[in-house]
Order: structure tokens, then C-alpha cells, then sequence
């Protein structure tokens, strides 16, 4: 439990004092800059690359909890899988891993983002950023897995109420409680977005990149700077001042690892599934 409230408010400390506040500050620099004398005015605002994009600080927080999850899984696997006779349970945990596997890949595009190499002809023709992976192809590869990913880290603590029968399978989908306060600020990050958007009712910002050389995402603000905007206001309560699909997966990769440290901790019963 204490270790859980450590890297739990630990990690909170950064998402919510680094990243959310760095995300505020980059994305409505133009009015900061407008009202705040002291800080030189740029009508350039938007998402900060270093931070956001492909290689950059989230991105690299995700592999590394991935890295660390995929570990803590190998060592349950091979530690912990001889206690139980359940072949259906077996398959479970190895079709997990699996798919660890399979994130932890296209998330750094099969090393193609480490050792930066050419891409070759065939995904250069079908992926839409032409990189070595599989989810920049298809929604088959990419809202598939991702609505899967969603799910797994969200909802598990319900799902996990149907599963009384299975001991183990119960136990690994959700092993500790705590796991519950993730999944919260999870479905508090993904909610309004996808509520708003099923409505129809998104309202996004206006585009020129022509006038941003500096920053790797950023709009140019064509409106009077003392007056809100509905834009301003619909992005600030989804979320969407920060690149908001790389914030829930860095959310999405904080639940696997921590999951992974308690799974790690597992006592299985033989002969239960």
C-alpha cells in the first residue's frame, strides 16, 4: 500500500505540475504572453514537440514503463504460471504478454525511431506517417487495440465483478484495489472528449502552420486576444491542450506497469482458473 501512494502521488506530482501545467502554458501562450507584461507576446502557441511528439518526453515515459511491465510479466510467467493447471488462464497470461509485446514495438515503430531507418516501400505506401509500424495503417490496427487498451486499464474493476467463478483470472485482471485510482483518471481524461465528440459538438482551433516554425503542432490565433473563445474553452476541459492520445497512453502505460508490479506479487491457486 505505501509503495502504491509513493509512485502514485509521485507520478500524479509530474502529470499534473509538469505536463498538464507545461500543456496550459504552451497552448494558450498567446494570451499568457498578452496579460502577462513581463513575458515576451508570440500569437504562436500550440504543443510543445519536446514534449509531445514522436521521440519525445512522453513517448519515452511510455516505453520505459513498458519495458519495465514486460519484465515484471516475464517474471510472473516464469516464476508464478507452474501453480496453476488452468489452460485457459495459461493462454490468458500468454496472449497478455503478447500483446505487451506488440505495444511496447509499435510504440517505438519496431526501433525504427532508436535507429532511425529508412522505411521500407511497403508501409511508406499504406502507413499515413510513413514509419514501420501497424497502427498508423488501419482503425483495425490502431482504434481496435486502443479501445481493448481503454477498456483493460478503465473498467477492470467491474469487469473483474463477473469473473467470481475464475480465482486466478480474477486476481490477475485486477490484483489490488489501488488500481481503481488510475482507472478514474483515466475515464475523467477520456470521457469529456468522446462525449463532446459523439455529440457532435467539438469545436477545434484554427490551423496556420505557416506562421509556427518554432513549434511542431501550433495554430496562429486570429481573434481579438482580451475575448474566450469557444475553442479555448472546449479544449481546456477535454484535455486537448496537450496532445491528448500520447496523454491517455502515457495513462494507459502507468496502469500496465503498476498492474505489473502487483501482478508480480501474485499467489495462484492450482487448481483454479
Amino acid at each position: 500500500m505505501k509503495y502504491f501512494r509513493f509512485n502514485f502521488y509521485n507520478f500524479l506530482i509530474v502529470v499534473i505540475f509538469f505536463l498538464l501545467l507545461e500543456g496550459i502554458y504552451s497552448f494558450y501562450h498567446y494570451k499568457v504572453s498578452f496579460f502577462i507584461k513581463f513575458i515576451d507576446y508570440d500569437y504562436r502557441s500550440g504543443i510543445n514537440p519536446i514534449v509531445w511528439n514522436e521521440s519525445g518526453i512522453v513517448e519515452n515515459l511510455q516505453v520505459l514503463f513498458l519495458i519495465i511491465a514486460i519484465f515484471n510479466c516475464f517474471v510472473f510467467i516464469k516464476k508464478k504460471i507452474i501453480f496453476t493447471t488452468s489452460k485457459f488462464f495459461v493462454f490468458f497470461i500468454y496472449i497478455y504478454f503478447i500483446g505487451l509485446i506488440y505495444f511496447f514495438f509499435e510504440e517505438i515503430s519496431w526501433g525504427q525511431h532508436f535507429f532511425n531507418w529508412k522505411t521500407p516501400v511497403i508501409f511508406e505506401n499504406l502507413n499515413q506517417q510513413k514509419e514501420t509500424n501497424f497502427h498508423n495503417i488501419s482503425n483495425l490496427f490502431n482504434e481496435v487495440p486502443r479501445t481493448l487498451l481503454l477498456l483493460w486499464c478503465s473498467l477492470s474493476f467491474i469487469a473483474v465483478k463477473k469473473l467470481f467463478e475464475y480465482k486466478n483470472l480474477k486476481l490477475f485482471v485486477f490484483p489490488d484495489y489501488n488500481l481503481r485510482k488510475i482507472s478514474f483518471i483515466i475515464l475523467i481524461v477520456v470521457i469529456p472528449d468522446l462525449i463532446l465528440k459523439k455529440l457532435n459538438l467539438y469545436v477545434d482551433y484554427p490551423h496556420n502552420l505557416d506562421h509556427c516554425p518554432a513549434l511542431g503542432t501550433c495554430f496562429f490565433y486570429p481573434y481579438p486576444i482580451e475575448f474566450i473563445q469557444n475553442f479555448e474553452v472546449f479544449a481546456l476541459f477535454t484535455f486537448n491542450f496537450v496532445k491528448l492520445s500520447e496523454f491517455q497512453e502515457l495513462l494507459f502505460t502507468y496502469y500496465i506497469l503498476i498492474h505489473s508490479f502487483y501482478v508480480k506479487k501474485l499467489k495462484l491457486t492450482k487448481n483454479s482458473s
